[in-house]
């Protein structure tokens, strides 16, 4: 049974993908995509999931960033520096919402242009020097939510019986992902792109950390590789490039890298290579991922699109802290005195000794009684050896008779939504056999044989195998004219010992009654 989910909470395009964790190896077992939460709803109950652990996915576009730089303070004083900064730098910015940031390490020795002017100044021969000294400035990606949408997706959870663990950003889940991958090279300066329904999302990676981002309004046509629409991308792509110039000094993109596979995208990568003179490769984000038979069976239509909820998933497995989370975001350490940290080690120490004497005392007490138990119990068993060959061979049988066992409540609600309308058809006689694995023998009246085709279409799948029966006319019902016999196998061997392989025949009518 999954017990990691991550879905994305967009209301038009929602993806669903579920995973089982079992001995620190992930398989992912189901990955769909809906057009609704209703049908989250209806999937998350299909599938029985219990309080399995959730995170939830954000757009660049549920979310409002904004790049920040601080002089050199220590790193637990962040927390409240950015609080104060985001009343000034975020367009409509609630104390009570959610805010959370990273430190882009890897910008020590670069200069965001946009803030930079606020931590120089010039001396008095016209050149730019550092405000502070005593080491480099902080620079990093502060983002926000707003306070009623964490709401609505804790109350989401809530009504589905969902541990909610993380409230992540889509393009750091990404850029966590291509950095596990064989193709990351953290000495270059990537251009992370998604193609989505109605927008693509842009990230830009130096030395592996998110840097910048960016989600445009482009329609994403079913076939990728259109000219039109490559030369839409390579527009923004061009954007991209300029602004990432402009704002981060010393951060020029070496490579481009797009999500998806297939020939397709093969093609639109020549023409973004051509259109921005950078190499451009297509990135697998299923690459090494254990997929379960369910998956295997029924893959996602659009699999490039689940890259950020494979990223969540893996993050949250490995219990690896994510850049951008809601539900924990980074806050300021409690100061602990000096008097306080001696008294909790004593008594941390103390109590560690009470419990370890009580355990021995329990130990002992329990292993004592539990020699006692096992001394009866083997006398017991010697006593009943005889039996055992007897019981051994009931087990055995009702083994076998579980084995054929059929569910009928099932196939009969099964059955019921894939038989035509009232209007159409009525039984008038339905009989179950459990040999050779199960069937169903169905005895109909129709009003017309043109239902027949698309009920058998409807009827036949992975599990079911159909065999028409016989048909005629002079039903005896005015209504309903046309008779009509099916048998329904649930599975191959119960069809092909099925003794009467005939094709339906032509019956005479039979007189009105």
């Amino acid at each position: 049974m999954p017990n990691q989910i991550a879905v994305t909470w967009e209301n038009d395009r929602l993806l669903f993908l579920s995973a089982v964790v079992h001995n620190s190896s992930v398989t992912f077992d189901h990955a769909e995509q809906l057009s609704s939460r209703d049908q989250l709803k209806e999937l998350i109950q299909r599938y029985r999931l219990t309080k399995p652990e959730a995170a939830v996915v954000l757009s660049r576009a549920d979310v409002e960033v904004r790049p920040m730089v601080f002089p050199p303070v220590p790193v637990d004083e962040l927390p409240d520096l950015v609080k104060f900064q985001a009343t000034k730098e975020f367009n409509s910015y609630d104390a009570a919402a959610p805010l959370d940031f990273f430190i882009t390490n890897k910008l020590e020795h670069v200069s965001r242009s946009t803030l930079f002017p606020a931590i120089r100044s010039r001396s008095k021969k016209g050149e730019i020097e550092e405000v502070f000294s005593g080491g480099s400035p902080k620079h990093l990606l502060a983002s926000t939510l707003r306070t009623g949408t964490l709401r609505k997706i804790q109350e989401f959870c809530g009504e589905l019986n969902l541990t909610l663990r993380r409230v992540v950003l889509r393009p750091c889940e990404t850029a966590y992902l291509w950095r596990h991958t064989p193709g990351f090279d953290p000495n270059r300066a990537v251009l992370v792109v998604e193609l989505d329904t109605h927008e693509t999302s842009q990230t830009v990676l130096f030395q592996g950390e998110p840097v910048f981002m960016r989600s445009p309004k482009i329609s994403c046509p079913e076939d990728v590789s259109m000219s039109d629409f490559a030369a839409r991308l390579i527009a923004e792509l061009k954007r991209t490039r300029i602004a990432v110039r402009n704002e981060i000094q010393g951060v020029t993109v070496d490579e481009a890298v797009l999500c998806g596979v297939g020939a397709n995208f093969e093609s639109l990568a020549k023409q973004v290579s051509g259109g921005l003179d950078i190499p451009v490769k297509t990135f697998d984000p299923w690459q090494g991922i254990r997929c379960g038979g369910a998956l295997q069976k029924n893959p996602p239509e659009k699999p490039e699109r689940f890259a950020s909820l494979i990223g969540a998933i893996l993050q949250n497995v490995r219990n690896e802290s994510s850049n951008i989370d809601f539900c924990n975001p980074k806050k300021r350490r409690e100061p602990v005195g000096h008097r306080q940290l001696i008294t909790k080690i004593l008594a941390a120490a103390l109590l560690m000794l009470i419990c370890l004497t009580g355990f021995g005392f329990y130990s002992r007490t329990a292993l004592t009684n539990e020699v006692k138990t096992l001394t009866a119990k083997l006398n017991t068993l010697k006593k009943t050896a005889g039996t055992v060959t007897e019981q051994r061979n009931q087990l055995n049988a009702i083994d076998a008779w579980l084995a054929d066992n059929v569910d009928w409540f099932e196939q009969l609600d099964w059955l019921s939504r894939k038989m035509p309308e009232a209007q159409e058809m009525i039984l008038t006689e339905l009989t179950f056999s459990a040999n050779n694995g199960g069937s169903m023998n169905l005895r109909s009246l129709l009003k017309d044989f043109s239902v027949v085709s698309p009920m058998e279409e409807q009827l036949r799948d992975a599990e079911h195998v159909i065999k028409p029966g016989e048909k005629g006319t002079g039903s005896g019902n005015p209504q309903y004219g046309f008779r009509y016999d099916l048998s329904v196998f649930l599975s191959k061997e119960s069809a092909d010992a099925f003794t009467k392989e005939t094709q339906p025949q032509e019956l005479p009518p039979e007189p009105d009654k």
